[in-house]
């Protein structure tokens, strides 16, 4: 070894990580011998050729980079290549393994090194395919990104490429949601679209929320609202947008962001919201008091209901009191004295105290309770500490009070902390010691008292008599429960150099606490100062102090982790720590910082066997996991795995912590490697699978996939075939056939025969897919090993082999591969299970066939996804009607409601002709098991068209369905059916919902006024009632239907628009439906509602108005 080189080597050798890496760059700068001592580290161990790699980098040595990136270690591989990405001197990249490719992908997007991932992009679409090119699209300038999105969509993440080029994915998105059927659009947005949200062009992502968004959308982020509110809010507002329908909680960032409109443009939403009490509190809580009560007063629009609490406690004072004098004033009101406590409590305070008096002096504990909590309430709303003040005084009878009472009051105090003054000190003194002292003093009551006093320190630290109060208090209560103290975060709370003020008024209690050997005060104090801590010398010398030998265990680790938080001076900390007591490397944080940071203190921590009080008396230390072990010098690494070694041999140890040592051991370069292969054979089934599964986390991954296959058929298959899929991921492609091909066709285990499968599959070189197919082929070959490699084809479209295994696979044989049997279902299911969004949309057509023929088959489960490729697919509609008619086949409502909108409107009617025929030819129609198989199945139909009614879009087309239902009422015996059904179908929504998304060109189009006279859903209803007019019972059964459909849409105004008239009409039917659309409905019974039910309970059907009659106003 030259003289320079080892002079290097003993130079870094005792120095810290950090340290050596500083050095060493120095050396690199100024050494005139560089070039001669690097290339002879690069022939050395995996430390020196490290350091060779980093003096490289220092200087530029490209020419070294490129070398490095042929190393063995994969830790300087994978540093040599994000360096090589970087100055432009990789090279190809498709034949590197997986991981690596993976890196490169992901230093490409970081460095934002367009011209590259331009020209890499290209390559990779070739050769690997459409997913590995989809995660280089980000860092691609705009043209190419343009140009390669269409056919790469279905494998992007658009957020991700959105950050980056949110105009192309919007543009992409528009171009995606104008082509699509509306039944459609709803998945498109919630699946590609949503996500977009608050990334780039809000005015674009706007004009597309306005255009397709789904009811069932709501804006979950503050940027668009930041963007144009008034905009927003006519978007939330669109009648029956499911926010607003639903009561859908808006999110607090996006109703803050629309609190800067004026009243006059929040109205609509407030009077949207008024129903949704969480919601509109949240949005008034967002105001400024002074805008509250007016906005409250326009949206609620009536004086009858009650308001919420939730709202009555973010009104201000104006308001809340002439709300709780009207509600006050009410004869169900006034006339229950509960309700007459709660609403008084919203009184000014003279008031609400006076009102509050005769609850306190209830005979019942509960009522007494409850009264405090409301009088506590009443003077927080107050904000006056004159106020606070005669409460604590009130308070002072509690002391012959009930627990319960008493944990109440403490409760209804805790509110007020920040209004109590120091006059109020002495009188907190009496409370304190009569809950302390109290002989039925419950820990509910020790709660209530000590998180008052922690508000109170919180809050008035500064002022002597409340803290002494506090502490006085924290301390009796912390005695009596043996709890730690509860101490608020004062970190969020205090200005800037204030925690100093806070340690000098809290020390004192903090040190007289650790004397007495109780260092929950320290700890308390230093998690409320959070990082603040750092900043104050006192407390940071109090937690050394407690590190001392006489400190417990418990304590002692605590002290340490919290006097090694601070980064500043974690590093110096650490050795004072191991040089008081070297047992406190058993410490996880202790042994982090070493293993990380102080690597010169490694020695000292291994040299010998660890005693002292953080080990357990007759146990060897084990240490913790070696996070960042390519940092150690090469005796440290040999010293640490002699250490688990030992642990590992010990027959006494645990099987559980050998096992440990196991996996530790392979983070370690080199010797770590070495001792997990010599523990593969153990004995011990756990620590032998311990081995097997952790070589691949050795420093050579990829060199332990033959070892792992060479127990493919034995006991170890499991664990090995699932550890091999890792170890593939860094072999370079075109070697894997080799290593795995043999083993699709060998006598081995099924499960290594899958898993060999799946890993060609997914880390194979393109040519793979041949030796998939001839495996496929093979007449012996199992159907899960078959299953597999159709999996495995179904990744990879773009090779022709893969066409051949889906074809075969969806036509149940392989006759025109070879004369084997039958696929099996496994094949086919491998072949259902892909999801056409994930499917590139130049390939869909083409599988959207297979699924085709897979029905034709008469394979059940592809009818199931036949939906979702109906899209792609020929005309499936006698495919359909075939299915649907065929009564020796089982079809589940869900599978129905599926397939009945790929119907037009002929085939849902030949659909109800061959049903009905069917039934008329039944000669034995009430056999045993086969009830009027055909009627059954029409009501199956007419159930599984309800239900997609139910979820589908207001755009779908409903038209096919409902002539088929209007068929079914002129059938004798189906009437009812065809009715309930057309009830199903029936639209409720008025004619801004009704309107198709191709319909709307801006935002005056979603919220032009909505014209209760003219919905398009009530000539239906007409017709509906028509048609019922000689059949009440058929009318009863629709009028459920339109109840329960009116309950789930949970839409007031266009609820009432329909029913009111319906009301009109003078035949049982139309009444029938309008008391139902009534019934059950939580609304407040303001003036048209009312109107409304006193036309009904009018009405001159007997029936109705009964019916009305029955419909109770809350």
């Amino acid at each position: 070894m030259l003289t320079a080189t080892q002079d290097l080597l003993t130079s870094l050798e005792p120095l810290p990580h950090g340290t050596r890496m500083k050095r060493l760059a120095a050396w690199a700068r100024s050494a005139p011998d560089r070039a001669e001592v690097c290339a002879e580290l690069s022939r050395g161990d995996g430390y020196e050729r490290h350091l060779a790699l980093v003096a490289a980098l220092v200087v530029r040595d490209e020419d070294a980079i490129v070398a490095a990136v042929r190393d063995p270690q994969p830790s300087i591989r994978a540093e040599a290549i994000v360096a090589a990405v970087r100055c432009g001197r990789l090279g190809t990249v498709v034949d590197l393994p997986a991981a690596e490719r993976r890196r490169v992908y992901r230093t490409v997007r970081r460095r934002r090194l367009t011209t590259m991932a331009d020209s890499l992009v290209v390559e990779v679409l070739s050769y690997w395919g459409d997913r590995e090119a989809a995660a280089l699209l980000s860092a691609c300038s705009a043209p190419v990104v343009r140009q390669m999105l269409p056919g790469l969509e279905h494998a992007v993440d658009p957020a991700a490429l959105a950050r980056w080029h949110p105009g192309p994915v919007l543009q992409r998105a528009g171009e995606r949601l104008a082509s699509a059927a509306p039944e459609q659009r709803d998945d498109l947005w919630n699946r590609h679209v949503a996500v977009l949200e608050g990334l780039g062009d809000p005015a674009a992502f706007l004009d597309l929320a306005e255009r397709y968004a789904p009811i069932s959308w709501t804006p979950r982020t503050g940027a668009l609202a930041v963007h144009d509110p008034a905009r927003v809010v006519r978007l939330i507002t669109v009648p029956g947008r499911l926010a607003v329908r639903c009561g859908r909680q808006l999110p607090r960032r996006l109703l803050r962001a629309l609190a800067v409109l004026p009243d006059e443009a929040l109205l609509p939403l407030a009077a949207a919201l008024r129903d949704h009490t969480r919601t509109f509190a949240t949005l008034l809580r967002e105001l400024p008091p002074a805008r509250r009560g007016g906005l409250f007063e326009r949206a609620a629009a009536g004086p009858d209901g009650l308001p919420a609490h939730s709202i009555m406690r973010v009104l201000p004072a104006g308001p809340r009191v002439r709300e709780a004098n009207r509600v006050l004033s009410r004869p169900g009101i006034r006339d229950d004295e509960a309700h007459v406590l709660t609403w008084s409590a919203y009184l000014d305070w003279p008031e609400a105290s006076a009102a509050l008096e005769a609850g306190l002096r209830s005979g019942l504990a509960a009522e007494r309770g409850r009264a405090y909590h409301l009088l506590g309430a009443a003077a927080r709303r107050s904000r006056d500490p004159r106020v606070v003040a005669g409460l604590v005084h009130r308070l002072g009878r509690l002391r012959n009070e009930q627990d319960p009472v008493r944990a109440a009051a403490l409760g209804a105090l805790a509110g007020v902390a920040r209004l109590l003054t120091p006059e109020t000190a002495a009188g907190l003194t009496r409370l304190t010691v009569d809950a302390v002292e109290a002989r039925d003093a419950s820990h509910e009551t020790m709660s209530a008292l000590a998180s008052l006093a922690a508000d109170v320190l919180q809050h008035h630290v500064d002022q002597t008599e409340l803290r002494e109060w506090a502490l006085h208090t924290i301390d009796r209560v912390s005695r009596a429960s043996l709890a730690p103290p509860p101490l608020r975060r004062f970190d969020r709370a205090l200005r800037r150099g204030q925690e100093a003020m806070v340690f000098e008024r809290l020390g004192g209690w903090v040190a007289s606490a650790m004397d007495r050997g109780d260092y929950g005060p320290l700890f308390g104090l230093t998690s409320a100062l959070g990082k603040r801590a750092w900043n104050v010398p006192g407390l940071q010398e109090l937690l050394h102090r407690a590190l001392g030998p006489g400190t417990s265990e418990p304590a002692a680790r605590q002290a340490a982790s919290r006097w090694l938080d601070d980064p500043r001076h974690r590093a110096e900390r650490v050795e004072a720590v191991l040089g008081a007591d070297p047992s406190m490397v058993a410490v996880p944080e202790v042994w982090h910082v070493i293993a990380t940071s102080r690597t010169d203190l490694i020695d000292r921590a291994l040299r010998g066997p660890v005693r002292g009080r953080m080990i357990e008396e007759g146990r060897a230390w084990v240490p913790g996991p070696p996070r960042h072990a390519d940092r150690w010098l090469p005796r440290q690494r040999a010293r640490f795995t002699e250490i688990l070694e030992a642990v590992i041999d010990d027959g006494e140890e645990s099987v559980r912590i050998r096992a440990s040592a196991v996996r530790s051991a392979a983070r370690v370069p080199g010797a770590g490697r070495d001792l997990v292969r010599r523990h593969v054979g153990a004995p011990e089934v756990v620590v032998a699978e311990a081995a097997l599964g952790a070589l691949v986390w050795t420093d050579r991954p990829g060199e332990a996939l033959s070892e792992l296959l060479e127990h493919a058929d034995g006991d170890r298959a499991r664990v090995a075939m699932y550890a091999a899929a890792r170890a593939a991921a860094n072999v370079e492609p075109s070697h894997l056939p080799a290593l795995l091909g043999g083993l699709l066709t060998a006598e081995v285990k099924v499960t290594s025969r899958k898993e060999a499968a799946r890993v060609l599959g997914r880390y194979g070189p393109p040519s793979v897919m041949a030796a998939l197919l001839e495996a496929y082929r093979r007449s012996g070959t199992h159907r899960d090993v078959r299953a597999a490699i159709v999996a495995a084809a179904r990744l990879r479209l773009q090779e022709p082999p893969s066409w051949e295994i889906l074809s075969a696979a969806a036509a149940g044989n392989r006759e025109v591969l070879s004369a084997a049997a039958a696929g099996s279902r496994e094949e086919r299911r491998a072949v259902l299970a892909a999801d056409p969004a994930a499917v590139a949309e130049r390939h869909r057509r083409r599988y959207a066939g297979l699924i085709v023929a897979m029905c034709r088959a008469g394979e059940r489960e592809a009818f199931i996804a036949l939906p979702s490729w109906a899209s792609w697919a020929e005309d499936v509609r006698d495919l359909v009607v075939a299915r649907l008619t065929d009564l020796s086949r089982r079809v589940a409502v869900p599978e129905a409601a599926g397939l009945l909108p790929l119907l037009g409107e002929q085939a849902a009617l030949a659909v109800v002709q061959i049903l009905v025929a069917q039934d008329s030819a039944d000669h034995d129609p009430g056999r045993a098991g086969a009830d009027r198989p055909a009627r059954r199945r029409l009501e199956l139909l007419a159930a599984a068209a309800a239900t997609w009614s139910r979820n589908a879009p207001p755009g779908a087309d409903r038209g096919p369905l409902a002539a088929a239902a209007r068929r079914l009422t002129t059938q004798p015996g189906f009437a009812t059916v065809g009715l309930t059904l057309l009830a199903a179908l029936v639209p409720l929504t008025g004619p801004d919902d009704v309107t198709g998304p191709d319909d709307v060109t801006g935002p005056d189009d979603v919220t032009g006024p909505n014209d209760l006279t003219n919905l398009t859903g009530l000539t239906r209803l007409d017709e509906l009632a028509d048609l019922c007019a000689t059949r009440p019972m058929a009318a009863l059964a629709a009028a459920d239907v339109l109840h329960d459909r009116a309950v789930a849409a949970r839409d007031p105004e266009t609820i009432r628009a329909a029913a009111t008239l319906l009301a009109t009409r003078t035949d049982l039917a139309a009444g029938l439906f309008a008391v139902a659309m009534l019934r059950d409905r939580v609304v407040h019974w303001t003036g048209p509602w009312r109107q409304l039910l006193f036309i009904l309970r009018d009405h001159p059907s007997p029936e109705v108005r009964e019916a009305a009659y029955a419909v109770q106003m809350r």
